[in-house]
């Protein structure tokens, strides 16, 4: 995912200027709320709220965030060079366009008809004034000013640790808040109109929900001051869109600078353009998970050539690539502003493409990608091997191994290296994470399988039935090509580094401890989109050696569940066993799996 980092000032202006307003706006949602209860109880919350933000300081304080929010938020659409955005950063700046023109109408029925005209506006008079004439452009704005906050506190979140964790609690919230504010109010202000309705056939008109409105002279006034603000927003928004049409207008016929990727695409942009929005606009993958907030690191670049053209490293920039202890020459693409000719690589690839130099094997330069890895381990070969004959140990291990090697790659695998009595595979090469899992416990069953099977031929040459473990972890991992062959022509064999790797390593030495077959994080078994993992195998959680906590397991001591859910029962599975399976037409189990999943779509890896 990337480490992250504090941004620089404006960020975290923008930042904080934008959680006092979500504070006020929350506060003033649970004011609606109140609705439920009574108008009574609405006033009440109203009460306790002013003495917070018409105090000088809170007064001081809510403008000077709006002020500063709104600023920011136009400079930051006015720098956007690139058309070409994740879709979630056009919502949010829609959004965000979008509330001015819809507040500017509330605040002038409510601050300016109190702080202009000195009409004391409480909330039985706007109730009236919004129901039932304008209670769909009253609820619309709730909506928008929470769902333009919700947008924006997701994506400075989603790259913080334990944030997964929270986030089914968190869209609760989401969604109960702005429910609960919406049909508060509306319940109140039906409640106050039926009211003064009765009101009204008993004691006249003039006692009607009329008799809480402006007159028709306030609202004139009223109206008028609407019409300018709205009018001034839009001259303000229009002429931000004008100058950003102006400069894209101008750099097509200004001064061009070329950006060449490593696969030998070249990309020509007006200088002073970052190389996120040259890659976006070229339409090169480019992680950017902080979506160019130099909150994450996901978009880092190696600079291969024409460093010097690159802009001065900013502030928030150089606090996280401290982190990373990285060389000079790598820079973040969401910072790094091009103004003259380089050559580039993005480190962290979107496995949609490999944009590394032409002619040269991308794997030999190392790419962080999302995989599933899988360790195994024959179960007391150490016995086996003492009661055999050195032809007869190899004989096994090359019959054995050759079974479950068949299944893993069928599997869509790839065998990094054995290692004895063991083995690492990779999945997820070329694949999503959620595939790479599924693809993952896929193998391993088939492998388990195998390791059955074999026992069955084997038995004249075994002392006792061949028993397997295996560990599975997915997640974050570095995969290059290690080494090289001696003769420097052939390319060396893949391998995958990383705490994933590790972990899974783990989990395989686990299964000694908890008597299973198979130990599967968790985090595997949710990506492969497997539910109550204790229908499966019991739930546990293991240390790890440099691992700060714990990591949540499912131990399969008996596989047939899992069988079942991947479509092979028990019966299928000694359908398969025995010689003569080629005469049959057999092929691994992972293949038959595989061929049935590419009838169905595959989703392209992000990441």
């Amino acid at each position: 995912m990337g480490m992250t980092g504090r941004g620089s000032l404006v960020q975290r202006l923008r930042l904080g200027s934008g959680l006092v307003l979500l504070f006020y706006v929350t506060l003033h949602y649970v004011n609606h709320m109140a609705g439920h209860i009574s108008l009574a109880a609405m006033e009440a919350v109203l009460v306790w709220q002013s003495r917070v933000w018409t105090s000088p300081p809170g007064t001081v304080l809510l403008y000077g965030a709006l002020l500063t929010h709104v600023v920011l938020a136009l400079a930051k659409v006015l720098s956007i060079r690139s058309w070409r955005r994740p879709l979630w950063e056009w919502v949010q700046i829609g959004l965000g366009l979008a509330i001015p023109w819809l507040l500017l109408s509330h605040l002038t029925y409510t601050r300016a008809a109190e702080q202009l005209l000195g009409v004391r506006v409480d909330y039985a008079h706007e109730l009236m004034m919004l129901w039932p004439d304008v209670w769909v452009q009253q609820s619309l704005l709730l909506l928008v000013v929470w769902a333009h906050a919700c947008v924006g506190i997701h994506f400075w979140l989603r790259i913080r640790d334990g944030y997964a964790r929270w986030l089914p609690w968190l869209v609760a919230v989401a969604v109960l808040v702005p429910g609960l504010a919406l049909t508060g109010w509306i319940v109140a202000a039906r409640r106050e109109f039926d009211a003064l309705m009765r009101l009204s056939e008993t004691l006249g008109p003039e006692y009607g929900p009329a008799s809480k409105r402006f007159s028709e002279g306030l609202l004139l006034i009223l109206r008028d001051i609407e019409r300018w603000a709205q009018n001034g927003a839009l001259v303000v928004i229009g002429l931000a869109l004008a100058a950003m049409a102006a400069r894209w207008v101008l750099q097509r016929f200004s001064r061009r600078v070329r950006v060449t990727y490593g696969d030998g695409t070249v990309i020509t942009s007006a200088p002073g353009t970052t190389l996120l929005d040259i890659s976006r606009s070229g339409g090169i993958p480019h992680m950017s998970v902080c979506g160019g907030r130099a909150r994450c690191s996901t978009c880092r670049s190696l600079i291969v050539d024409g460093l010097e053209n690159c802009s001065p490293v900013t502030e928030a920039e150089r606090n996280l690539l401290k982190k990373l202890n990285a060389d000079p020459d790598i820079r973040l693409a969401c910072q790094a502003r091009i103004m003259g000719d380089v050559q580039v690589r993005p480190l962290i690839q979107s496995g949609s493409r490999a944009a590394v130099p032409r002619n040269v094997d991308p794997l030999g330069w190392g790419v962080e990608r999302d995989a599933a890895i899988l360790f195994l381990d024959i179960r007391g070969f150490s016995r086996i091997s003492e009661r055999s004959l050195p032809y007869d140990v190899v004989f096994i291990l090359n019959s054995l191994f050759g079974e479950i090697g068949a299944e893993i790659e069928a599997a869509g695998g790839y065998i990094d290296k054995f290692m004895g009595d063991g083995l690492m595979a990779i999945f997820g090469l070329a694949a999503t994470p959620q595939e790479a899992s599924r693809d993952a416990i896929r193998a391993a069953l088939a492998a388990e399988h195998a390791a059955r099977r074999s026992s069955r031929v084997l038995t004249h040459h075994l002392s006792e039935p061949i028993r397997i473990g295996i560990g599975i972890d997915t997640g974050t991992v570095v995969i290059g090509r290690i080494g090289r062959t001696s003769d420097q022509t052939s390319p060396s064999r893949l391998t995958a580094i990383g705490d994933t790797v590790n972990i899974a390593a783990r989990l395989e030495s686990a299964t000694k401890e908890l008597g299973a077959a198979m130990v599967i994080s968790a985090r595997t078994f949710a990506m492969a989109g497997l539910t109550e993992a204790e229908t499966y195998g019991r739930t546990a959680s293991i240390k790890v050696h440099n691992i700060s906590r714990p990591v949540d397991v499912i131990a399969i001591a008996d596989p047939a569940a899992l069988w079942q859910r991947f479509g092979m029962d028990a019966a299928t599975a000694a359908a398969h066993a025995g010689p003569g399976r080629e005469r049959r037409g057999w092929r691994p189990w992972a293949a038959r799996q595989a061929a049935a999943d590419a009838a169905r779509p595959r989703t392209k890896n992000a990441g």
